[in-house]
């Protein structure tokens, strides 16, 4: 990732496991950035895939001790790096400029940033050969029908929710076409984002768009259609109260409408199942 970030043709790999390091995983030398290292720390625990699950912590002591340990590397960094599977947080953001503020104090010509999960996540999206080399790698992906499983995987997460579950009424329209927005993200990028904390908890490159087998891929297309027909239709209905809501609730007066949003809901996750029986995937 450093090669590709910060574009940095000899990134290397410092030392093995269980060497000192310096607070050090990966070196390289960038013609605009100078001298940069990178730290690495799996601050979560990992799926049966072995994709992270997105946490933390990363506290005030624990930073400024990987930083402290960094000023011990032999080369003198010009940007020192911590990336982690941590969510992002702003402490943290703070914690680093505490430490930029102390090192500029000291004369020290070193930044220092951390690369939480989601920065890792845009990164990957970002450069579709690094893309490539996590899920080989990485994810250890050694056929198509390998990463066809973790995309059918995430976008059967997706929609696992109560949007695909709670009747049409019962719904709050705010919550619910976030919802809606979330499953179509997830859906065509392959990335789930967490309904409460809004970070990123999977990631499949590509989205049903890279399936290999191409008869999923085609069904998964007319979701996509469903799911688009689904929120043009009920954000219409808002905008032209035709779809009023009561308290906190959609209020579907006409019974025909509310029978075709409904099927046209189901539908979605009719033609879902029936790609995810043709694997060993469970149903929604």
């Amino acid at each position: 990732m450093l090669g590709e970030v910060y574009d940095v043709p000899n990134a290397q790999q410092v030392g093995r496991p269980g060497q000192a390091q310096n607070g050090i995983d990966v070196f390289g030398q960038s013609s605009r950035h100078g001298r940069i290292g990178i730290q690495c720390k799996r601050l979560s625990d990992l799926d049966e895939h072995n994709n992270p699950y997105p946490g933390g912590p990363i506290t005030r002591a624990f930073l400024r001790a990987e930083a402290k340990k960094a000023l011990g590397f032999k080369h003198d960094l010009k940007l020192w790096i911590l990336a982690t599977t941590a969510r992002r947080d702003t402490k943290v953001q703070e914690w680093v400029e505490e430490s930029n503020e102390e090192w500029q104090q000291a004369g020290r010509d070193r930044i220092a940033i951390v690369w939480t999960w989601d920065e890792c996540i845009s990164h990957l999206n970002s450069y579709p050969n690094l893309q490539r080399k996590y899920y080989q790698d990485v994810i250890q992906v050694c056929a198509p029908k390998d990463l066809d499983e973790i995309i059918l995987r995430t976008i059967a997460m997706a929609f696992a929710r109560p949007a695909f579950e709670v009747p049409l009424h019962c719904e709050t329209p705010s919550e619910f076409f976030q919802a809606l927005k979330d499953t179509q993200k997830a859906l065509r990028t392959g990335e789930l984002v967490d309904r409460e904390s809004r970070h990123v908890i999977r990631k499949a490159i590509g989205g049903y768009h890279e399936l290999d087998d191409s008869h999923a891929r085609a069904r998964l297309g007319e979701v996509d259609k469903n799911l688009k027909l689904l929120r043009t239709q009920l954000e219409q209905g808002l905008k032209d109260k035709t779809i009023p809501t009561v308290g906190t609730c959609l209020d579907i007066r006409e019974p025909a409408l509310a029978h075709y949003l409904e099927e046209l809901r189901q539908r979605c996750v009719d033609e879902l199942n029936q790609v995810l029986r043709g694997t060993a995937i469970p149903t929604i």
